[in-house]
């Protein structure tokens, strides 16, 4: 009769916890993103300060009224917009700011903007403190 050795399933149970980790670090790495806003100029969207990194979610689920978005702008340009209504038929959304100081997209002046414009859902805008 030979007895249960714990030390035959460290190997094993390491290799798994490694491929575990590797397979999570590419998946956070292919579906989240970094991008830094500008800091010489004024953030159309009041929770998200200009020269904040915002940390980005390359592939939203479904939108809703309240989340901050980047467009997809001419030539190449990333416009912040702040999702108000969405359309029930088509995932079209109606896009604003909160800054009357700072002008930015607004769907009052463009129409509804097509689900496909929406490049990255912002997660959360901060600033590193520079000591």
């Amino acid at each position: 009769m030979t007895s249960f050795d714990p030390r035959r399933l460290a190997k094993p149970a390491r290799r798994r916890t490694l491929l575990a980790a590797l397979g999570g670090g590419v998946y956070l790495g292919t579906r989240y993103g970094l991008h830094d806003l500008p800091s010489g100029t004024c953030s159309p969207v009041s929770t998200i300060e200009a020269g904040a990194k915002l940390l980005l979610d390359t592939q939203p689920r479904p939108l809703v009224p309240g989340d901050t978005v980047l467009l997809r702008g001419e030539g190449g340009t990333r416009l912040l917009a702040l999702v108000e209504r969405v359309r029930d038929d088509d995932g079209a959304l109606w896009c604003a700011t909160d800054r009357a100081d700072c002008p930015g997209f607004e769907s009052e002046e463009h129409g509804w903007v097509p689900r496909i414009v929406v490049a990255v859902r912002v997660l959360v805008g901060f600033v590193w403190c520079e000591p």
